[in-house]
């Protein structure tokens, strides 16, 4: 809307018409640079596949990542038994889109959720199980998370 009020406004001042649609093309791609700006994810970290701050919550983002999950030959895991897990900064939306992945947090059981299912992990919590629920079958899924300003995506827990 506000782009719109501004074109409004150039308008009047009876600019150029060639002039006019170059300030509007501009305008419009203003949100778009400021997201691809977003600085490189480091190495081994999963693809940004969105990321812009949170007007309506200032000091916070909203940022997408694309998650590949391999064939999993080995026993699944448990609470008891798992490779190192990690916490994030904010709250996370997991939504399975191929394949079914089997995620767990402390204290939880763990839950197996397949393609067109979600799984919700609050502020902090100790994620201990991600890993794919097939031995053959590769897995995706795309989380959503609100992560403060400077804030990593994700940290690791030291290995055992």
């Amino acid at each position: 809307m506000r782009n719109l009020d501004t074109l409004t406004r150039l308008r009047s001042k009876r600019w150029p018409r060639r002039s006019l649609l170059a300030c509007a093309a501009t305008l419009s791609l203003a949100p778009v640079a400021a997201a691809l700006a977003q600085p490189p994810a480091p190495a081994g970290a999963p693809p940004t596949l969105f990321s812009a701050p949170l007007a309506d919550a200032p000091g916070k983002n909203l940022v997408v990542v694309e998650l590949e999950f391999a064939p999993n030959a080995k026993a699944p895991s448990t609470p008891e038994q798992h490779p190192p897990g990690h916490r994030h900064p904010g709250s996370v939306y997991v939504y399975v889109t191929d394949g079914a992945v089997r995620l767990g947090v402390e204290g939880q059981p763990a839950q197996v959720v397949k393609a067109g299912g979600s799984f919700f992990e609050a502020v902090g919590a100790h994620h201990i199980i991600s890993e794919n629920a097939s031995a053959t079958e590769p897995a995706r899924a795309i989380a959503v998370m609100i992560v403060p300003d400077g804030a990593p995506l994700v940290t690791r827990d030291e290995a055992k």
